[in-house]
């Protein structure tokens, strides 16, 4: 459930007991256990809980999308991946939107864009996503947009159903509410929520490694701490294209099936962009990442 100066809390039998790692798993596994694992444990003649052995992950959310360093597990036996942003304070970063999406697609995962503090909205003002249509480009790629507020109570409903029965990993940057709608969501669980700063806007830390709640009804969720920056690493760059499943159906098209969607003559991805069919903002924010990709291999 959570990991805290090397004590594993782990739920057992509707309990959650501290454990220790016995030392042929803390030799081979120490690194690698995550929140999310499932363990075998044993209770020793103190009383004590030691984990004696780490079973298989079905998935696990990474931060390099091809689960091959396992000590780069955010959390393991993932089913979604729920992005959340605000409508302001702070205002969406649509670049870290879609590196989360992104990294959900790398991983294999189901993803869901959540869009919380929607009772601040303001049409009437200039600026960054100030209206629903902002995020139409999300819509349009096949992904399911959520307009949430903790303060008032909107779209927490639906939200339910979906975390219902799923182990979600709620992600985001700081200070987009992701403690406020659990909290709203889970009476009782009383996390604890940070302001937004004055000056530049940005969120505080309250968050600062991640857990795993049972939600009521089935499943659970996983908040993480908030994210000002997320690098995919060990991405290799053929893979990005999958990365971004509105590409797909129009990289068929594509002259080169190795089509990185660059340069490339003939490519019909590009010209999507052009004609506006794509959108040209997610466009950039992939060539954004498939130039990290190259420079890091």
């Amino acid at each position: 459930m959570k990991i805290v100066a090397g004590t594993y809390h782990v739920e057992l039998a509707g309990a959650t007991v501290e454990c220790s790692l016995r030392g042929r798993v803390k030799q081979k596994d120490a690194r690698f256990v995550s929140v999310g694992d499932r363990v075998r444990v044993e209770t020793l003649p103190d009383q004590s809980c030691r984990i004696h052995k780490l079973l298989p992950r079905h998935s696990a959310l990474t931060r390099h999308g091809v689960a091959r360093r396992r000590e780069q597990v955010i959390v393991a036996n993932v089913d979604q991946v729920a992005v959340v942003v605000s409508v302001t304070r702070p205002e969406p970063d649509f670049s870290m939107i879609d590196r989360l999406l992104a990294l959900s697609e790398l991983n294999e995962l189901d993803g869901l864009l959540i869009v919380n503090k929607s009772d601040l909205w303001e049409p009437e003002r200039s600026g960054p996503a100030r209206l629903p249509s902002d995020f139409n480009p999300y819509t349009d790629a096949g992904y399911d947009v959520l307009f949430t507020s903790a303060e008032d109570g909107a779209g927490l409903e639906v939200l339910r159903e979906w975390l219902s029965g799923r182990v979600t990993v709620l992600s985001g940057p700081s200070g987009v509410g992701k403690s406020s709608l659990l909290n709203a969501l889970m009476p009782g669980l009383d996390l604890r929520v940070g302001e937004v700063g004055e000056r530049k806007g940005r969120g505080r830390h309250t968050t600062v490694a991640a857990s795993l709640y049972p939600f009521p009804g089935g499943g659970y969720v996983a908040d993480t701490p908030g994210l000002q920056y997320l690098a995919l690493w060990e991405v290799e760059p053929a893979e990005l294209t999958h990365a971004f499943r509105e590409f797909g159906p129009v990289a068929v098209d594509c002259r080169f099936a190795d089509c990185r969607h660059r340069a490339e003559p003939g490519c019909a991805v590009r010209d999507a962009v052009q004609a506006e069919e794509l959108s040209e903002q997610r466009y950039r924010h992939y060539m954004a990442l498939l130039e990290e990709a190259e420079e890091g291999r």
